[in-house]
């Protein structure tokens, strides 16, 4: 992106200097000239000084208000705390101090483990996937990371009885559909191109997207079909998740079938932070709705959700209560977890990579440091070799690189527990499962959820 000659950067990295800036004095006349993600659609950022105008004009909002699904905030389980905008995001990015750090760490460590160590809820067996009806697309792809993904969450679908035409699939964040549209050839694989039923897809994405495969859903089913195949339903929604009453989706995806049979599978692959938390309750909205109702729309069959981001999880959309055990966890709590998460995969930097435990040193309870041992709030390693890392130097928190990734995987766990309890307690038999090997992908957790037969 290109910049002003009066400013430093460019809009996009405007918004990161002036909310640092003015971190002391939020609503300073200098905190006017920064940039802020609009609350209608975040994609793109605008003057806080204008703010309220654009809102008011913004082409997102003018997309989704005439629809009857669209309704404000409906997927939020709590307020954020009563601050502008701007008090808010320079809150996020305030510097988080040392007693803060022993506070939380300390937190999770009892958390992880009264709670989690030794317990289903930590066995995540590796079931990495495949499906013979994909092997053509693995065949022409050079860079094949994505596509083993996605056979093995279709192959995970198939498992449990999900992989049918019947059913809708609900594609949450979908992006370009890439996901949908290898289900659709994996179900035309499935039933020798003559599906029983016409396949549905509904593909829910807050931004408009490029080169995206609806019509491409289409033309695979004319292609690999029999030509007295009917082309399956697809449809797109460009929406927030947070504002989605699926409910009201005037559409043939969600209307009950005459003969009762199908029903709504939720999938997505990667769903950042707030989006899985936002969908999940979305989901939970939905079912209690038909199980209070006489409506007609389909019953949700299952949800399978490639978890990703924890770091971006929300206060406004996690079910905290379910954290809440060893101590109330306020918004500035929460932010200061999701962050630690956060150094399960970025806490060693590319230089330190395979480097031993060498960086570490001792900070005692006072914050004083001692000479060879790294005292992770806790827990002591023996400092061989102090001149490879610095990092427990500069770090806020004063723990090792190591030390750091222990804790982000454990606040990992934490976040998924919460979530997995949330499911299990609205009656759904819930399983973590490693879908593909760390080599193909970090973010390799899927959470596949069932309705309990009653």
């Amino acid at each position: 992106m290109t910049r002003r000659a009066a400013d430093r950067f460019c809009a996009q990295h405007l918004e990161t200097l002036e909310l640092s800036a003015s971190a002391a004095d939020p609503l300073s006349s200098k905190r006017q000239l920064a940039r802020v993600k609009c609350p209608v659609d975040s994609s793109h950022s605008v003057s806080f000084s204008d703010l309220q105008r654009h809102v008011k004009r913004c082409q997102a909002a003018k997309q989704v208000v005439s629809s009857a699904w669209f309704v404000p905030d409906i997927n939020l389980v709590r307020t954020e705390p009563e601050q502008s905008l701007a008090v808010t995001a320079v809150t996020r990015d305030a510097s988080i101090t040392f007693k803060e750090y022993v506070k939380w760490v300390a937190f999770v460590e009892q958390f992880y483990e009264n709670e989690i160590q030794g317990t289903k809820y930590n066995e995540m067996p590796l079931r990495q996937l495949k499906y013979e009806g994909l092997e053509k697309r693995l065949a022409e792809l050079s860079n094949k990371k994505h596509a083993i993904q996605q056979e093995s969450l279709i192959s995970t679908l198939g498992n449990v009885g999900l992989l049918l035409c019947e059913n809708c699939f609900v594609e949450f964040g979908a992006g370009r559909g890439e996901l949908s549209r290898y289900l659709n050839q994996a179900l035309l694989h499935k039933y020798n191109k003559e599906p029983t039923y016409t396949p549905s897809f509904l593909l829910i994405d807050r931004s408009g997207g490029r080169m995206k495969f609806d019509s491409k859903i289409i033309k695979d089913s004319e292609d690999l079909g029999s030509k007295h195949l009917i082309a399956p339903i697809v449809h797109r929604i460009k929406t927030d998740i947070k504002d989605l009453d699926l409910r009201k989706v005037e559409n043939n995806q969600l209307q009950k079938r005459s003969d009762g049979k199908g029903g709504i599978v939720a999938i997505s692959k990667h769903l950042c932070g707030a989006a899985t938390d936002l969908t999940i309750q979305c989901l939970m909205n939905h079912r209690t709705y038909r199980n209070n109702s006489d409506d007609s729309t389909m019953h949700l069959a299952g949800i399978m959700i490639a978890l990703c981001c924890r770091h971006q999880c929300s206060y406004s959309s996690y079910p905290l209560e379910y954290l809440a055990k060893y101590g109330q966890i306020d918004h500035r709590g929460f932010e200061i977890l999701c962050k630690m998460s956060s150094w399960a995969l970025c806490g060693r930097r590319l230089q330190h990579r395979g480097a031993s435990d060498s960086d570490k040193m001792n900070i005692d309870a006072t914050g004083e440091r001692g000479d060879s041992e790294d005292v992770g709030y806790g827990a002591k390693h023996v400092d061989s070799n102090n001149d490879h890392n610095q990092d427990h130097q500069t770090h806020l928190s004063r723990l090792s690189i190591s030390r750091r990734e222990e804790i982000g995987f454990k606040v990992r766990s934490i976040l998924d527990y919460g979530r997995v309890r949330n499911l299990e307690d609205k009656g759904f038999q819930v399983e973590l499962i490693r879908y593909v090997d760390k080599a193909i992908s970090s973010e390799n957790v899927c959470l596949l959820a069932l309705p309990v037969q009653k």
